[in-house]
């Protein structure tokens, strides 16, 4: 589970992955890409779809009603899968999907390379339907099967289908080795490994999924992270409604922990101008005891950076953590979680 192995030993494998031309096809949009072969297989070749427990003919609508693929035989909706190669989506996200008033499908499938952390792999939306995990792997396993009949009837779909299940699994040695980190190891990996991992544009996915690692274990203890990438650094956050329609919250950016008020659009702080940013100052300044970094043991704690802007509507300070792991990260974004929280209620 996770790890940091040497650099020559992390080359080996991202090579095995460049070596393969799924790579390199996939790099503009990942899931997009990964979605619509899906897409294409399941539609083009029955014993796909039978392998997916499905009728052999289906149809398969792509981007419709913001899902990424519903498959429906006549009038019914079998299967929605929403594919996330590399960051998960938060568990709102997937309830705006299921919940919608009229909207049923039969089973509901999360496609991703990481666990979303759910107990027994499944999640329960507030409107009662049930969202099943599918790595990446066990998707290769179930269309495993199918690959002789696939080449049988063409051999180039057959080919293609073979050298990417080829890529999902190197995609889960990758995944092994430097995705899933243990709570004491840091969030991101040392700059040898990075190196390797940019020269074939998986730095940023890889953070990502390093990421995914804080926000599982956050989850797990009831408060809900976002993960994104931002400036070409993984990004963690959490907010929540604070006064006066001011947002609070704090994040996690590489060694930079932060403590973050955003203010709403009617706010004359809001916006990219220097008066703006001055607002935005004084809005901060308003609220002295939210910039308590009391809960992060760094070493500059006692000497938390001056006001920083992310025009038009973010003012936050920020202490620096070098080598912070999981497991720090964890502790720290809970804590703020819900000192911040109290504050508010």
């Amino acid at each position: 589970m996770g790890g940091e192995p040497d650099a020559s030993v992390l080359a080996v494998i991202v090579g095995s992955l460049e070596s393969n031309p799924i790579l390199a096809m996939s790099l503009g949009s990942r899931e997009l890409f990964h979605s619509n072969l899906l897409a294409w297989f399941i539609s083009r070749h029955p014993p796909v779809a039978r392998a997916l427990g499905l009728p052999g003919e289906v149809t398969v609508l792509r981007e419709k009603n913001h899902t990424d693929l519903l498959i429906e035989h006549g009038h019914h909706r079998l299967m929605l899968i929403e594919n996330k190669v590399f960051a998960l989506p938060d568990v709102s996200q997937l309830a705006r999907l299921a919940d919608r008033p009229g909207f049923y499908v039969g089973e509901l499938v999360l496609l991703s390379l990481t666990s979303p952390g759910w107990p027994d792999g499944a999640w329960t939306s507030p409107g009662g339907k049930r969202w099943t995990w599918l790595s990446y792997v066990q998707l290769s396993g179930r269309l495993q099967p199918a690959l002789p009949a696939v080449a049988a009837a063409d051999q180039y779909a057959g080919a293609t289908l073979e050298r990417w299940l080829e890529h999902f699994a190197r995609l889960e040695e990758l995944v092994l080795v430097v995705g899933r980190p243990s709570p004491d190891e840091p969030v991101i990996l040392p700059t040898a490994q990075r190196a390797v991992l940019r020269a074939a544009r998986l730095d940023g996915p890889v953070q990502k999924m390093r990421y995914e690692q804080v926000a599982a274990g956050l989850a797990s203890r009831g408060v809900n992270a976002t993960v994104g990438m931002t400036r070409g650094t993984g990004l963690i956050d959490w907010f929540t409604d604070g006064p006066d329609g001011l947002r609070w919250g704090w994040q996690l950016q590489g060694d930079q922990f932060r403590l973050t008020i955003i203010v709403p659009e009617q706010h004359p702080g809001h916006g990219r101008d220097l008066k703006s940013r001055a607002a935005r100052e004084e809005e901060a300044a308003r609220h002295p005891a939210f910039f308590d970094f009391g809960a992060v043991p760094a070493p500059d704690t006692a000497t938390a950076s001056a006001f920083g802007h992310f025009a038009p509507d973010s003012v936050y300070r920020h202490v620096r953590v070098p080598g912070i792991t999981v497991g720090e990260a964890v502790k720290f974004g809970y804590q703020h979680s819900m000192r911040i929280s109290q504050s508010v209620t």
